[in-house]
């Protein structure tokens, strides 16, 4: 991971969270523009760096089951399980919690323990995940962070996706041996 990029980045949006939440957070904001807040914020997470050191160890058994019967057709989607929208509001929620205390490190905390964590899974799976990790409109402070804090459990328990250890090495192999093999292939 490009850890000055990264710290580069993050401020931009750390910047953008402090400079919109008077006007996020207005009473007169209505459910709409705070939901495009929202997404521009999320949004900002997708241009952060990623890299092995966010892979939460966990891969869809299903995922798991087609790397060992066809490696080379398999394609893997970094899932993370925080969505982006969701994620743009608990970062609002986060900077009027925390104020001052809303740190580049907080967020660089933030980011690498939760934020951009994810697991991988089949794009289907992954398609069949988006319909399972909204929020409701309209849910209270307290409701959001109940959400938040279970929709990773929830979102794959309803997709019918079961989740298995898998040990970054093992993934870093994998990608390695498919670059590889799509080399050889096109040779």
């Amino acid at each position: 991971m490009n850890h000055q990029l990264l710290e580069e980045r993050a401020q931009v949006i750390i910047s953008l969270i402090r400079n919109t939440s008077s006007t996020y957070f207005h009473p007169e904001t209505n459910e709409g523009q705070k939901g495009l807040f929202e997404t521009l914020a999320g949004a900002g997470l997708w241009y952060l760096p990623g890299g092995v050191e966010l892979f939460s160890g966990y891969i869809s058994r299903e995922a798991l089951e087609s790397i060992k019967t066809n490696p080379l057709e398999t394609k893997l989607v970094e899932e993370h399980s925080f969505p982006r929208k969701v994620g743009g509001r608990y970062l609002y929620e986060q900077y009027r919690e925390k104020g001052e205390s809303f740190t580049k490190e907080y967020f660089l905390e933030l980011y690498k323990t939760k934020l951009g964590k994810y697991n991988l899974v089949l794009k289907k799976e992954n398609d069949k995940l988006k319909k399972f990790q909204k929020v409701k409109k309209g849910t209270n402070r307290e409701e959001f962070f109940e959400m938040v804090n279970s929709i990773e459990t929830l979102s794959y328990s309803s997709a019918g996706i079961h989740l298995c250890e898998f040990s970054s090495s093992r993934y870093a192999e994998f990608k390695k041996s498919k670059s590889k093999r799509k080399k050889e292939k096109t040779s």
